[in-house]
């Protein structure tokens, strides 16, 4: 019966070993994602740079057209200083953009890294529980028959 019980630890120490594994492997998958979507929003970020500079070249020619149509060189005076206004408000929103990307990315490795901890904590419970329940089953096979040590009897004479 002892050994039945021994079997039976053992197999659930198997089982505790196998969650362990199972545990740590979904925790890295957890963590690969949390990289890629901080990823995907940095890239979304730096998309969005990029299109204020679009706009701000596009509102600029317009700028320089409109002066040249009326006559006015567009990078003196009034026009350049609506220029120069929109330059220091465009860079403005993208230096906010850069700094928004760079924090989506550290942010998805700031979690992947807590995921990745959590995978280690959850395998090295499962080796705990594995290797303690192995203790008790060999505990319950082989500690529990040692024989009481002889008692030494001596005759008086």
């Amino acid at each position: 019966m002892q050994y039945v019980a021994a079997a039976a630890a053992v197999i659930s120490a198997i089982g505790s070993y196998q969650q362990g594994v199972s545990e740590k492997a979904r925790y890295n998958l957890q963590a690969k994602q949390a990289t890629i979507e901080g990823e995907r929003k940095a890239v979304q970020y730096q998309q969005r740079s990029n299109d204020i500079l679009r706009k701000l070249e596009s509102t600029n020619a317009s700028l320089a057209a409109r002066g040249y149509a009326g006559g006015v060189d567009p990078f003196t005076g009034s026009p350049n200083i609506v220029r120069a206004a929109n330059e220091t408000a465009a860079g403005r929103e993208y230096s906010i953009m850069l700094a928004d990307a760079d924090a989506a990315m550290r942010g998805g490795q700031f979690q992947a890294e807590v995921y990745k901890q959590a995978g280690q904590t959850a395998y090295r419970q499962g080796m705990f529980s594995a290797v303690t329940k192995l203790a008790f089953a060999g505990e319950k096979a082989f500690g529990g028959t040692q024989a009481p040590a002889p008692i030494e009897t001596r005759k008086v004479v």
